[in-house]
């Protein structure tokens, strides 16, 4: 090769390197997003209250995106939601695969060193799509009935899942009573072996709580709701500030939150956030969410930052219990 031909051939590469930077570090514009269908992650089975979730809510994001795309819902269990969420954060940050998680649960998953590799400040948080405070639930069989019952006592409680076993201890620690964990693949399991008297008491979400509780009359007793004031559907249940218990609740609760990568553009953002205001505010999501039992909560923007902040903050102060717990 000769020097001209050399110097050409560089000067063109160089050239095609240049654009090819320019061209994939340029700004997306809203009227360029979203310019393919959008991935979204169930870091969860199919069945489960993410799953039911995600799917009442994509047919409402194509509906408000304005563009002819789908949201195609993809299920990739495994490691307690850590295999969906790491898919996830290694896709490309262009706001096109985004995943369904609770910052409560993640958070858990970062203050004990499984997020290495992660930062949950610098995810694009997107959407709230509800937020459904805890209920603790204690078997009829049990005798308790007012957290004043259990403190200084030994409470044999459910562990279904880090998070959820991270929450119950807390309440335990708010409670004063000495928790023992028993492990059950899920609610309905762990509800059984309450009425049963195997175990004394389970703490979940308060429409899966109230679920079992209503399908076992006179079984199980709904003590209270993790939060500083009852709840609108459920009036008969007092809260735990009403009993004296000094919780808490940014780590308490359970909520489904729609989240991308970190560095997804500025634009894509503000999409996003436009579109999933838009679905907030229709009727027809509204009704499809209570109709699967999760009543709607929608929250974007600085507010919803903030709450994920808090909430990973609040969780940093309970590292003594995640280590106690051996949560890995």
């Amino acid at each position: 090769m000769d020097k001209k031909n050399g110097r050409f051939l560089v000067s063109g590469l160089f050239g095609f390197v240049v654009m090819t930077m320019l061209v994939f570090s340029f700004p997306v514009t809203a009227a360029e997003w979203p310019s393919k269908d959008i991935i979204l992650i169930v870091p969860y089975s199919p069945g489960g209250g993410y799953d039911v979730v995600a799917r009442a809510t994509a047919p409402y994001i194509e509906k408000h995106l304005g563009k002819k795309v789908s949201v195609v819902v993809k299920n990739v269990p495994g490691a307690g939601g850590k295999i969906g969420l790491i898919e996830m954060v290694r896709s490309r940050p262009d706001g096109h695969t985004i995943a369904v998680v609770d910052p409560a649960d993640v958070s858990v998953l970062q203050v004990s060193g499984q997020l290495k590799e992660m930062d949950l400040l610098k995810f694009s948080w997107l959407g709230r799509l509800d937020a459904l405070p805890d209920l603790l639930v204690v078997g009829v069989k049990s005798g308790f009935k007012t957290p004043g019952d259990m403190k200084g006592k030994t409470i044999r409680f459910a562990a279904i899942g880090p998070g959820v076993t991270f929450r119950t201890a807390v309440v335990a620690r708010g409670i004063g009573c000495e928790p023992r964990f028993v492990s059950y693949d899920g609610t309905s399991p762990a509800s059984i072996a309450t009425m049963q008297g195997d175990i004394d008491a389970f703490m979940v979400n308060w429409v899966s709580s109230m679920r079992m509780v209503r399908a076992n009359e006179g079984k199980l007793l709904p003590m209270f709701v993790a939060a500083s004031e009852r709840i609108s559907q459920i009036k008969e249940v007092p809260s735990s500030k009403e009993l004296g218990l000094n919780l808490e609740e940014s780590v308490l609760g359970y909520s489904h939150i729609l989240v991308g990568p970190a560095n997804v553009p500025a634009e894509a953002k503000r999409a996003w956030e436009e579109t999933l205001n838009k679905v907030f505010s229709d009727p027809e999501w509204v009704a499809q969410m209570n109709k699967a039992g999760y009543p709607p909560s929608g929250l974007t923007g600085e507010k919803l930052f903030s709450g994920v902040s808090a909430t990973l903050s609040a969780t940093g102060k309970f590292k003594d219990v995640i280590a106690a717990l051996g949560i890995k």
